[in-house]
């Protein structure tokens, strides 16, 4: 066997993938080339450092996918965690409160130059108010009046004064959006407020002319 064969040969002989017949011609050849054995063991070390290379490569990447995955866990158990917490004080906060009636509630209408306030306050000891909005094209579609008893909570401590509502006008016939659009308003353009059995609309053309009027 020549060297040129010999050394064609290596690579397979060294992943076993040469024939019993090869490995012996491989093997007698390298018993008689002091060159050739050393061109094996050369190979032999190369390939074990770069596989040495590659699984610490390997091992560094299942490392680094290990810290994501935690890092990620624990994310999502903060999240979840907060999220959980929100829902169970609002649970607690929304279960003792229910839609007001309507003939408990003052409404006060007030106007200061171009802007509109709708006030909402409750006429019960010991009662506040959660006065919702229902946004719509960044404009107040609805409100849902809810009350709530007195249980010296920070929520309720929150809603000790009511709840105000403020509508800016351009003029009578404009009204400035949530997000400084202007929007023409036309008869069919108003505000509902939702009561436990009753539902009241007022249109946005009349609310610029109810300044200072209450009920």
């Amino acid at each position: 066997m020549n060297h040129s064969v010999f050394k064609d040969l290596i690579p397979g002989y060294i992943e076993n993938l040469t024939s019993k017949e090869t490995n012996k011609q491989i093997e007698k050849h390298m018993e008689q080339c002091e060159d050739c054995r050393q061109y094996v063991k050369d190979m032999q070390e190369d390939l074990l450092v770069e596989r040495t290379h590659e699984q610490k490569k390997e091992d560094k990447n299942i490392d680094f996918l290990k810290k994501v995955r935690s890092k990620n866990r624990k994310k999502i158990f903060i999240i979840v965690g907060s999220l959980l917490s929100i829902f169970i004080g609002w649970f607690f906060f929304f279960d003792q409160m229910w839609i007001a009636d309507e003939k408990d509630i003052q409404t006060t209408v007030k106007q200061q130059g171009s802007t509109v306030t709708l006030s909402f306050q409750t006429k019960n000891d010991n009662r506040y108010l959660l006065a919702m909005p229902i946004w719509y094209q960044n404009s107040i579609d609805e409100i849902i009046i809810y009350e709530k008893w007195n249980d010296f909570s920070e929520p309720a401590r929150i809603l000790k004064d009511g709840s105000n509502f403020t509508f800016t006008f351009l003029d009578e016939n404009t009204l400035i959006l949530h997000d400084g659009e202007e929007k023409k308003l036309t008869d069919e353009d108003k505000v509902r407020i939702r009561y436990k059995n009753s539902k009241e609309e007022i249109l946005l053309k009349d609310l610029y002319k109810l300044e200072n009027k209450s009920k």
